[in-house]
């Protein structure tokens, strides 16, 4: 009579039993089951042992009781089979909750089993060296097995995780393990592998998926980890449950960083986690790079959080100083607002530079403009990265007109996005940022600049009477070491000079060009023969000096400007106007005037010396074709003796 491998299964259960406990938990379906599934492994062990010591003992045990400790093993046994593909199955579904049909295909072996074990008989083989029991009771198992097994595969096969490779190896581990001391124990059942199989069980689901370790994060101790926080929203969200996200995200990373390191940021959130008094009663998650939260699921409790919390930036005592960080604070109800767990980090990481309150809290409530809003810039994420990936963007070309003939002397490029489909015209204002931000705006402008020279070329108006095209650059293209190199290498493979490009830079560029990177691509391009205008003037710095030291060719007055001088409310905006005009010619700069609308606001601006004029009155941005059909019919209506031929090759 030997009961080592019941005591070694024992002593490892034991200690995993001791390393689950030791660490902060999960409060999770699948972790409660984890729980249930040890305290049944450990009951069937000790049933086992039982039964083992009354193959041997009988003299101690009557038949009755002896059927009773058989009957009680087989059911845990049974029981176990049952927690093991359940498990499995909760975490692999969509949807965690069952329909009648499903669920009563789930328990319907372990029902037979139950049958098989109350009303089945059972016989015994006792010998020196073998000892087993045999008949309807025993097989029980033999018929649960299969079933569940069977249906682990299945599920697994249908599972997205395992056809993407997840756990892959793991699951197919378990399973052959799992496998071969099933069919071991039918063809040797005097061996009482199932103490085993109980054991390997526990040990692969505490390995990979309930190890506590593996969910605390890294970087801040006192916070479970951002994949510990997917999965509990993703088990909330396959529940069905309803349940509020509260969200701290740290806003002056930057400064933090750049003054104390990287390491500070997280000492930061670390500090806030054990300082604020809300945070005790809680599970705290990092939930992105530099934020954290915490899940709550009573409306009760997040009424008191919404009237009792008071956000307010606290010094911190970090390792070596002193630091006083400030944080946003959200709250996303789900799954009322955002219904997937992708679906919830895209939004927080939207939210995370935080959001206007509507509510008179510190809490900022997420709602369904918010959620709406930051679907529509996700789609036209998608819908830029296929453009660049396809060439998908137009480009339109506004006139610039002489103000003094209303000859088109000079073009600008704008480029543009449309989605035919769903989201229309998408207005520059809002997808360059977005192109910044997921870095595809240098491919975007190369694009531009490939399809105006390309324009350019085709018709040959570099050989014609205009001055030349004007083409914008971002303040993130001007930081780029290899822009000049890039810009020049499509001019020269079109053959256009030089001069005829002119590069557009904002206010707030020109402001930042004492930037080592931006001033050295200017100077570059300058040298190279291209020409600059600042754009929009007098919506940034309206620096001067600035002006002077990057010699502009041209200076374009914002819209907004001319706009409000023709308010006819405020006679100030009017003089000012003026002696912009005129400090501008002062340091021998040309003047554009953008959005002029009006024959008067025309009239006006050219009696004020202004040499170009551009806006709705002339025409709005037009595409290719469109464009050529203004110089045609503009050129005959002029009557200037040059004709332009656009249709040249």
């Amino acid at each position: 009579m030997s009961y080592g491998l019941q005591i070694a299964s024992l002593v490892i259960i034991f200690i995993v039993v001791m390393e689950f406990y030791r660490y902060r938990r999960l409060n999770l379906l699948t972790t409660k089951m984890f729980e249930v599934l040890i305290f049944l492994s450990v009951t069937s062990i000790l049933f086992k042992s039982l039964c083992i010591f009354s193959y041997y003992n009988p003299e101690h045990f009557t038949i009755l009781s002896a059927k009773l400790i058989h009957q009680l093993f087989y059911v845990t046994v049974n029981i176990n089979i049952w927690m093991i593909y359940m498990y499995i199955d909760l975490r692999t579904r969509s949807i965690k909750n069952y329909t009648t049909p499903q669920f009563v295909l789930r328990i319907l072996p372990l029902f037979l089993s139950f049958l098989m074990v109350l009303l089945g008989d059972i016989n015994y083989y006792c010998e020196p060296d073998a000892a087993y029991a045999y008949g309807i009771i025993p097989l029980s198992s033999y018929f649960a097995f299969p079933c569940y097994f069977l249906m682990i595969v299945f599920l697994l096969l249908r599972s997205e995780h395992f056809k993407e490779k997840q756990y892959h190896f793991e699951f197919t581990l378990f399973l052959s393990i799992w496998l071969l001391t099933a069919l071991v124990q039918y063809l040797c059942p005097y061996m009482h592998l199932s103490s085993a199989s109980s054991c390997v069980a526990v040990l692969f689901y505490y390995l990979i998926f309930e190890n506590p370790k593996d969910h605390t994060d890294k970087d801040i101790p006192s916070a479970f980890s951002r994949y510990a926080f997917e999965y509990t929203v993703q088990e909330f969200f396959k529940l069905r449950r309803h349940f509020w996200v509260i969200n701290f995200a740290l806003q002056n990373v930057e400064s933090i960083r750049s003054t104390y390191g990287q390491k500070a940021c997280m000492e930061c959130l670390e500090k806030a986690i054990q300082t604020i008094p809300e945070f005790k009663s809680h599970n705290i998650f990092r939930t992105l790079e530099y934020s954290f939260g915490f899940i709550i699921t009573s409306e009760e409790e997040l009424n008191n959080l919404y009237g009792s919390y008071k956000l307010s930036d606290r010094t911190l005592f970090l390792t070596d100083y002193m630091v006083a960080p400030s944080f946003s604070v959200c709250s996303v109800e789900c799954p009322a607002i955002v219904s997937s767990s992708e679906g919830l980090f895209s939004l927080l990481a939207f939210c995370k530079n935080g959001v206007e309150s509507k509510s008179g809290s510190s809490i900022q409530i997420i709602d369904k403009s918010t959620a709406e809003k930051r679907k529509y810039i996700a789609a036209i994420e998608s819908l830029l990265q296929k453009a660049v990936d396809e060439d998908g963007f137009e480009v339109y070309y506004q006139p610039i007109v002489n103000s003094v003939t209303n000859k088109c002397v000079y073009f600008e490029a704008l480029v543009r996005l449309k989605d035919k489909d769903t989201l229309g015209y998408i207005s520059p204002d809002v997808f360059i940022p977005i192109a910044e931000k997921k870095g595809l705006i240098s491919q975007l402008g190369d694009r531009v600049m490939n399809k105006v020279c390309s324009f350019v070329r085709k018709y040959n108006l570099d050989k014609q009477s205009f001055l030349g095209v004007g083409v914008n650059l971002s303040g993130f293209q001007m930081q780029d070491p290899s822009l000049p190199y890039r810009l020049h290498q499509s001019v020269k493979n079109y053959d256009i000079p030089t001069k005829f490009i002119n590069f557009e830079i904002t206010e707030t560029i020109a402001v930042h060009s004492g930037n080592a990177v931006i001033a050295a691509n200017i100077e570059k391009l300058k040298k190279m023969g291209y020409k600059f205008s600042m754009d929009d003037f007098g919506t940034g710095y309206s620096n001067f000096s600035n002006m002077s030291s990057i010699n502009y060719d041209l200076v374009k007055i914002d819209k907004s400007m001319i706009w409000q001088a023709f308010d006819g409310k405020n006679r100030k905006s009017m003089t000012v106007l003026i002696s912009i005009i005129n400090m501008i010619h002062s340091i021998g700069c040309t003047v554009v005037a953008e959005g002029v609308e009006t024959e008067n606001q025309a009239e006006f601006l050219r009696e004020c010396g202004i040499e170009f004029l551009q806006g709705f009155f002339f025409a709005k941005p037009l595409p290719e074709e469109s464009f050529l059909e203004y110089l045609s019919k503009t050129d005959d209506e002029s009557g200037v003796s040059e004709s332009i031929n656009i249709l040249k090759k």
